[in-house]
């Protein structure tokens, strides 16, 4: 184990030897970086040290020593022996040694991060730390648990929450009583069956949520959605990612596109299951259709909610499926 010479050094780049195996497989993309101060001591009465704070800066960058970058937090014999021996009840036997077992899960080393979380983002002159908050507008879940790791007995790296909820839809065949495309119950167009003048309506077939992350500053890409498909493979769960699909362009270069084209754009973005909307559809902020943004978002304001709320919307100028000329109507026959 080594040091910093503080002086003359800065930045060391080194690869872990999970990451010296994805590059060597030609499959070491790096997306995403982070910076972690779990060596930094930065209130020194946390370790019964009295000092004055014009002694914290220099303390810090000039007078504590920090070592240099450790890749391996794991026992490297073991890791070759479970490479070269078979382990079963917790002993690597020497009678069924092999040239060499590929399990890629040697390299992967979580103890390294095991109790450290990478610097978030804070609010400055906010004493909180950020904080999430979720409220189901419509639904509701049934389990929830702080982070990803169904096993007690290790920690996980990044304690990411989690809440599960069921969507179990209710599709009922009802008459149609009412006039016009659109169902007068649930605001959505319909499908007719002209012999029998039924149509199927879904009910509490989605949910709503309300999400707000607090103590940070707002900005306009705070957020990113992400979807994933749970799997089963080899008795693990593994998450495969969805897409989503382009969004149509109508208009481009302030010009209006071509029947054509268009048509040519929704030809070649034909849902499959790698496709998102294949599943369901996600809508959020001024997406949100008309009703459900006035009977479930803004209508809360009216109950003398103490939130500000943010999403526009538009009145309903005309309720869906009313006639349009009623039966007192005077005039001559067309």
């Amino acid at each position: 184990m080594t040091f910093f010479d503080k002086k003359e050094e800065i930045l060391e780049i080194k690869l872990t030897s999970y990451g010296r195996q994805k590059l060597a497989s030609g499959k070491f993309k790096p997306v995403y970086y982070a910076f972690y101060d779990d060596d930094i001591l930065y209130d020194a009465a946390r370790a019964s040290v009295t000092e004055d704070n014009n002694d914290i800066e220099p303390r810090i960058q000039e007078n504590t020593p920090s070592t240099r970058i450790q890749t391996n937090f794991t026992d490297l014999e073991k890791k070759v022996m479970k490479q070269t021996h078979v382990f079963s009840n917790g002993v690597f036997h020497e009678d069924d040694v092999t040239d060499l077992n590929i399990d890629p899960d040697v390299f992967i080393d979580t103890d390294g991060l095991r109790n450290v979380l990478p610097i978030g983002h804070a609010q400055l002159g906010n004493q909180h730390v950020a904080s999430w908050r979720v409220e189901f507008l419509d639904g509701e879940f049934h389990t929830s648990r702080s982070n990803i790791n169904d096993d007690p007995n290790v920690k996980a790296i990044v304690n990411i929450p989690q809440i599960d909820c069921n969507i179990e839809a209710q599709p009922v065949i009802v008459e149609k009583t009412f006039t016009g495309v659109a169902d007068e119950e649930t605001g959505r167009y319909v499908a007719v069956n002209p012999e029998t003048n039924q149509f199927i309506r879904l009910t509490e077939d989605s949910i709503l949520l309300e999400i707000s992350e607090g103590n940070v500053d707002v900005l306009n890409d705070a957020y990113s959605l992400e979807v994933f498909e749970i799997k089963t493979e080899d008795s693990k769960e593994v998450l495969k990612p969805k897409m989503f699909l382009r969004e149509i362009e109508y208009i481009r270069n302030g010009i209006l596109l071509e029947k054509e084209e268009i048509d040519a754009q929704i030809k070649q973005y034909q849902t499959n299951n790698k496709i998102v909307e294949y599943f369901f559809d996600i809508s959020f902020d001024d997406n949100i259709d008309e009703r459900t943004k006035f009977h479930k978002i803004v209508s809360r304001e009216f109950k003398g909610n103490i939130f500000d709320n943010n999403v526009g919307f538009e009145s309903l100028g005309q309720t869906p499926g009313s006639r349009l000329y009623t039966t007192d109507n005077e005039g001559e026959d067309c």
